[in-house]
């Protein structure tokens, strides 16, 4: 007997499904916005010329990737309440430690980017008398943002996938919500191919955007005067 599709459930729990989208939106955004922030700080401490600096970024980096985000989640909800007598949330939670991790990758897409930038542009700004700190916001970083851009819209699109495993601690994102909805209704094809559509509709034009940058990036680098793209 062939399976008989319902699909109206999902528009007569349309509710739960917006409810949802928009903890998964505000979870995403959030942690792709902080995570930026601190993996810019520590690309900055990784190539300063502080070597005790330097040293703590990198090994932060290599541990935070080191860690599985699910079991890093799991971790954080149930062992930081009975290590440090702290209650957080399970959707703060979710955004401090995937924002956490979330640097340490967005890093490396600053540092790369940050030593990309050929060195005789801060030379030249030194010869004109520009400090440190002028050389490396005026000079240094907006080269590099260009540069990295298209990876940190990768990296969102990391972000947006990891807002799932928020599910695991019970912060009410898609999937959370998907299966309290499928315990009442007993529709799990239905509700998951609701779910994936969800996602794919928000990761799809992040992926042509990002494809369109690196596009963009290379064929700004290939014109004769696009060095700095």
């Amino acid at each position: 007997m062939a399976y008989e599709w319902q699909f109206r459930l999902v528009w007569e729990n349309r509710e739960v499904f917006i409810n949802a989208l928009g903890t998964t939106l505000a979870l995403a955004g959030t942690v792709v916005v902080a995570g930026a922030a601190l993996g810019l700080l520590l690309a900055l401490a990784r190539t300063s010329q502080n070597r005790t600096a330097a040293r703590f970024a990198l090994a932060y980096c290599e541990l935070m990737r080191a860690v599985p985000t699910l079991v890093l989640l799991v971790w954080a909800y149930y062992c930081l309440p009975l290590l440090l007598n702290l209650n957080i949330p399970a959707f703060e939670t979710a955004v401090l430690f995937f924002s956490l991790q979330q640097a340490a990758f967005v890093s490396e897409s600053f540092r790369a980017g940050i030593e990309s930038v050929p060195r005789g542009h801060s030379d030249a700004a030194r010869t004109l008398g520009l400090g440190e700190f002028h050389i490396k916001t005026r000079i240094v970083l907006p080269q590099a943002f260009r540069r990295v851009l298209p990876a940190l819209v990768n990296e969102s699109i990391t972000a947006v996938k990891y807002a799932s495993l928020a599910s695991a601690i019970g912060v009410n994102e898609m999937l959370h919500a998907g299966t309290n909805l499928i315990a009442v209704t007993y529709r799990p094809l239905e509700v998951y191919s609701a779910i994936a559509v969800f996602y794919a509709a928000l990761i799809l034009p992040l992926s042509w955007l990002s494809r369109r940058l690196e596009y963009r990036a290379l064929f700004s680098r290939q014109r004769p005067n696009g060095e700095g793209m």
